[in-house]
């Protein structure tokens, strides 16, 4: 059976599919990008605003052009020239589906022709982007145009180079994050930083591990890419800079500070915080100060403390290494350099062991299956290094509950049992291995005191 339909239904159909899929592609728009949804957006204009002696506030240049019309440049100018108490501070400003930042300037000298000489170079973003990182470049760029002015009145005159450095930027700072302005004699490098989240808090049971060590790129650094052979050669990158390459290892010679220095060498990712302290005789407060400095710039990342009587549990991450033959040669590699063993490790025992990791069994009856006689491959501890580091196996740590609390005698006098205030932190919210930093004892004498009080429970998770 044939049926034939009219064109204008079809007509009206095709546009009723079409308005709803621009409907739920602008609701999804909605949902992803937001203001305070902590993404990045490209830079959208470069203007300079400035304050004209007869006709006031005005775009002098812009890239690139009618960007920013005239409408919305004159409802927001009161902000873009301010009065002169939050001169040269970086101000943004969020209107009317644009996010402007800027660093207003003012110069006062009695050749203008008010004495003073008010102008403003502004990034325009989308009303949803993050803009904290273009803050130090637009506050850079205001006071090296404000030496340029002073100097040959570079802004104030209309130069003609005025477009070409916008678009420069403009192109430069969405492409390499980073531009130079070459300027006669005068040269400026500008660079726009990636801003972190403040890192958490360095514990005393934490274990540093150096990046570099296990594999990882720097954050916010794509991998290199290599040219296929055959293929088109990739064009040539001299705007990279040397700190641009990606650390494949850390220099101990490097210009750290005093304390970082001292560290670096007790960084194995076997020792916590505490033991460093103690091993370099630095005090513990400045240790995780450092530490955490490093975790911040990405040196350094934390794990927890590494025992046989740990259990550890596959993610779904773990996919990847079945796949990703890089991982599988960082892996491998890891494992080689541990200086004791010439052969390297064959991947089909490393998939085997972290294959084995599951709640219910420690990492000390997984070694014994795997390796019943004397003689080890390699060694495990760096297979689980490397393995938490890139997320493919989690720690499950225990926490002791004391599921009754404990008989106290009668009468006021207080127990004479040195171990109750370690019952104290069997709350639940204390891991083994912050109790053991907390009470300073060792692991074999905190395993003692559970196993002997019936009253205790250990949660796993």
């Amino acid at each position: 059976m044939q049926v034939y339909l009219d064109s204008a239904s079809d007509i009206e159909h095709d546009n009723g599919v079409d308005s709803k899929i621009t409907l739920m592609s602008s609701k999804i728009m909605e949902t992803r990008y937001y203001e305070g949804c902590g993404r990045e957006g490209p830079i959208r204009c470069i203007f300079l605003g400035e304050f004209h002696p007869v006709a006031g506030p005005k775009i002098s240049c812009q890239f690139p052009d009618d960007y920013v019309s005239k409408e919305l440049f004159d409802s927001i100018s009161a902000y873009i020239i301010p009065k002169p108490q939050i001169q040269k501070c970086t101000m943004t400003i969020n209107a009317l589906g644009h996010k402007i930042v800027g660093y207003p300037i003012r110069i006062e000298n009695s050749r203008y022709e008010r004495n003073m000489y008010l102008f403003n170079l502004c990034f325009v973003c989308d009303s949803w982007s993050k803009t904290v990182q273009y803050e130090p470049v637009v506050k850079k760029l205001g006071e090296h145009l404000t030496i340029m002015e002073e100097e040959t009145r570079f802004v104030s005159s209309g130069s003609t180079k005025l477009p070409t450095l916008l678009a420069h930027l403009l192109h430069d700072l969405n492409t390499y994050r980073k531009a130079t302005l070459v300027e006669g004699e005068t040269v400026m490098h500008l660079k726009v930083l990636e801003v972190r989240k403040d890192p958490m808090p360095v514990h005393d049971f934490d274990v540093p591990v150096l990046v570099a060590s296990v594999g990882l790129p720097r954050p916010g650094r794509p991998p290199r890419k290599v040219p296929q052979e055959g293929s088109e050669q990739i064009p040539s990158q001299e705007h990279l800079d040397v700190e641009d390459e990606e650390p494949f290892e850390v220099d101990m010679d490097a210009d750290w500070d005093l304390t970082t220095r001292q560290l670096l060498p007790h960084i194995n990712g076997y020792n916590h915080v505490s033991k460093i302290a103690s091993d370099t005789n630095v005090e513990k407060t400045l240790v995780k100060s450092c530490i955490q400095n490093l975790v911040y710039y990405g040196v350094v990342v934390l794990i927890p403390v590494l025992k046989f009587s740990n259990m550890y549990r596959a993610t779904p991450s773990l996919s990847r290494l079945f796949s990703d033959h890089e991982m599988q040669k960082s892996c491998i590699s890891f494992l080689s350099n541990d200086g004791e063993n010439k052969e390297k490790p064959v991947l089909s025992d490393v998939l085997g062991i972290l294959c084995s990791l599951q709640q219910g069994t420690t990492l000390r009856t997984v070694c014994e299956r795997f390796f019943p006689s004397p003689g080890v491959p390699f060694d495990v501890r760096r297979l689980v290094v490397f393995a938490q580091i890139h997320g493919l196996v989690k720690c499950l740590k225990r926490y002791p509950v004391y599921v009754r609390s404990p008989v106290r005698p009668n009468g006021f006098t207080p127990r004479l049992d040195s171990m109750l205030g370690i019952r104290r932190l069997f709350t639940g919210k204390h891991s083994v291995d912050e109790i053991c930093c907390l009470a300073r004892i060792d692991l074999a004498t905190l395993d003692q005191i559970i196993e002997d009080d019936s009253n205790v429970a250990i949660i796993w998770r």
